[in-house]
């Protein structure tokens, strides 16, 4: 019978211990949860409904709605909207998955664009974005020209390549680039990097890099996983580099040369048999 007023007695005392937290402390923490758990805390006194809404590092994730993109999107909306408009951001991440891989995200696609104008605009340091599919999502030109950006991670699921179409580039802070499925131009990656004077780390995975050539001259760690190339043989020039990592297969017409940095390198090439290849194989053994 005494178990209830225990359990009660119990949570209070913990309440009451982290409420004597200072804000400080108490943002820390937040800052640890995802969005959807951060808004949560708003209701457990007038005290945290005022300091859930400064927490500096952001996380949304479409899977805390099971899949429910509408919901995922009005969650997002409401919580950017009420939250303070003078606190930066330092860490911003949109993690946004549909059930099946040809959904139909273009409603979440026209408010992810305002979503990332919101993170430019408040100063990140490191930002996030993730989606499954996306063949109409427009990045905005801001964030290529975000001067406290440092960590960029651009990650598309899906069969679509995202084109980036930015007319200028100027990211003065950016020492990490991961990039999944991002299509660029003949003419625009080498200005790109050459944009982002002390990039240290680049990692490109299932990108289509359409072009002859380009260079890397300040990165110290590349990494290139199954590229998309054109029939033209592309030449990659990168004389900082130290640590590099290549996955490929045979049909890969890339050639890595300036590099006399190096200290470690792994590089693995597979072979891919058409089916009409084994098959024939196959017959040849019978």
């Amino acid at each position: 019978m005494e178990t209830a007023p225990r359990m009660k007695k119990i949570e209070t005392e913990t309440s009451d211990s982290l409420s004597s937290l200072p804000d400080e402390l108490i943002v820390s923490i937040l800052s640890l949860l995802p969005a959807k758990e951060v808004a949560r805390t708003c209701v457990l006194s007038k005290r945290w409904s005022n300091l859930w809404n400064i927490v500096p590092s952001l996380c949304f994730d479409s899977r805390d709605w099971d899949g429910d993109l509408e919901k995922f999107a009005a969650f997002v909306c409401k919580f950017l909207h009420k939250r303070d408009g003078a606190t930066d951001t330092h860490i911003f991440r949109i993690l946004c998955h549909g059930m099946y891989i040809n959904d139909n995200l273009d409603p979440i696609y026209s408010e992810a664009t305002k979503w990332v104008t919101y993170a430019v605009e408040h100063n990140p340091r490191i930002l996030e974005l993730s989606f499954s599919g996306c063949c109409s999502l427009h990045i905005p030109d801001c964030l290529f020209t975000c001067k406290t950006l440092e960590n960029l991670k651009l990650k598309m699921r899906g069969w679509d390549l995202l084109e980036l179409k930015s007319s200028a580039v100027h990211l003065p802070r950016l020492t990490n680039l991961n990039l999944n499925r991002i299509n660029f131009n003949v003419d625009n990656f080498d200005e790109f990097l050459s944009r982002c004077p002390i990039l240290k780390d680049l990692s490109m995975e299932y990108c289509a890099l359409n072009m002859p050539k380009f260079s890397c001259h300040s990165v110290k760690r590349l990494q290139i996983h199954y590229p998309r190339t054109s029939d033209e043989t592309l030449s990659i020039s990168a004389p900082c580099v130290e640590n590099l990592v290549f996955n490929g297969d045979m049909d890969s017409r890339i050639i890595l040369k300036d590099m006399p940095m190096v200290t470690q390198a792994i590089i693995t090439v597979h072979s891919f048999v058409k089916r009409e290849e084994y098959n024939c194989v196959e017959n040849r053994n019978d």
